[in-house]
């Protein structure tokens, strides 16, 4: 009897959590959010959350602050969101980085087990391009050239470790090419020496690389994407050759909280986030950001982390590449 005393216990126990739950969650937000962004105002992140932040606030009833907490390639930001209480109101606008970061280098949170994945929010592209008076006019082109001297010509990316940088790994290491990387502090600079022909082939973002493409200064020869933009579906991609069939180096854009944040919270922000991304105006100004919007089911944006932890862990450690 003591027994069964005890069991039914839990059983109401468990039940009053639920309910509590279920109507703290309905109740969600009683106050202002927090979407922290772990790079600098004017970086992909940053824009997004700002795009956001006004359609979240105006359908949940509650301010969203764009916060900047930026350092370490973004890991700061991620620590922080990570370490934060799980109750929904401080969330990450994350990039991939946050899967990247780890398969470079130890980082001071666990990408898996320390966030909730609220959604994914779209992507923007990786560009290869060349300099106009390069011999390559194709992938193929430049592949074939590249085999042919190797050891001869150089890549640029934005830098050590960032999406650029493993495009031009894993494009290398499928085609099997000896060319040397050059590794920038930002893109800005890689863009300006390839446009001076310094290093005339570049990995650069879409948004950097195609201005100076229609100004006749580059030549975009692929976007390293899986299928060809919506922003502007004339450039061809690198999935597109051949050898280099599902090829994706995209860099996504997306929401996490903290780890055990309620369901139905992660829920709710995933329905208005989704809603949101719907808007004709926030689909333009991304639109124009040369942004594809893509929304996912919180277990959908799990998967892609997941995979993505993995693919470009092994990238690391076949392309033996090292972080600063």
């Amino acid at each position: 009897m003591k027994r069964f005393c005890r069991f039914a216990v839990r059983i109401t126990a468990g039940a009053a959590l639920a309910a509590s739950t279920a109507v703290w969650s309905q109740a969600y937000p009683g106050k202002s959010v927090k979407l922290i962004s772990p790079f600098p105002p004017g970086g992909g992140s940053d824009v997004v959350a700002r795009l956001l932040s006004p359609k979240l606030a105006e359908a949940m009833g509650q301010q969203f602050v764009v916060e900047n907490r930026t350092g370490a390639a973004g890991n700061v930001g991620a620590e922080f969101v990570a370490k934060s209480p799980a109750d929904g109101y401080t969330l990450l606008v994350a990039n991939n980085t946050v899967v990247t970061n780890p398969a470079l280098a130890k980082t001071p949170f666990d990408v898996v087990n320390d966030f909730a994945p609220v959604g994914l929010i779209g992507s923007t592209a990786v560009a290869l391009a060349v300099h106009p008076d390069f011999p390559a006019k194709s992938v193929d082109d430049l592949v074939k050239l590249a085999r042919a001297n190797p050891g001869r010509y150089s890549y640029s990316s934005c830098g050590t470790g960032t999406a650029m940088h493993l495009a031009g790994e894993l494009f290398k290491l499928i085609a099997k090419l000896d060319i040397v990387h050059v590794a920038y502090r930002g893109c800005g600079p890689a863009i300006v020496d390839g446009i001076g022909g310094q290093v005339p082939i570049l990995f650069n973002t879409i948004t950097n690389t195609t201005p100076q493409a229609r100004g006749g200064k580059l030549r975009v020869l692929a976007l390293a994407s899986p299928t060809r933009s919506p922003v502007d579906r004339a450039i061809p991609v690198l999935a597109e050759s051949a050898g280099f069939e599902g090829f994706d180096a995209d860099i996504w854009f997306g929401v996490l909280a903290p780890a055990r944040t309620p369901r139905d919270v992660v829920l709710k922000l995933n329905a208005e986030i989704n809603r949101a991304l719907a808007s004709p105006e926030v689909r333009e100004r991304l639109t124009a950001q040369l942004f594809a919007i893509q929304t996912s089911t919180p277990e959908r944006f799990g998967e892609l982390i997941r995979r993505d932890l993995e693919r470009w862990s092994k990238l690391v450690k076949d392309a033996n590449i090292k972080g600063d």
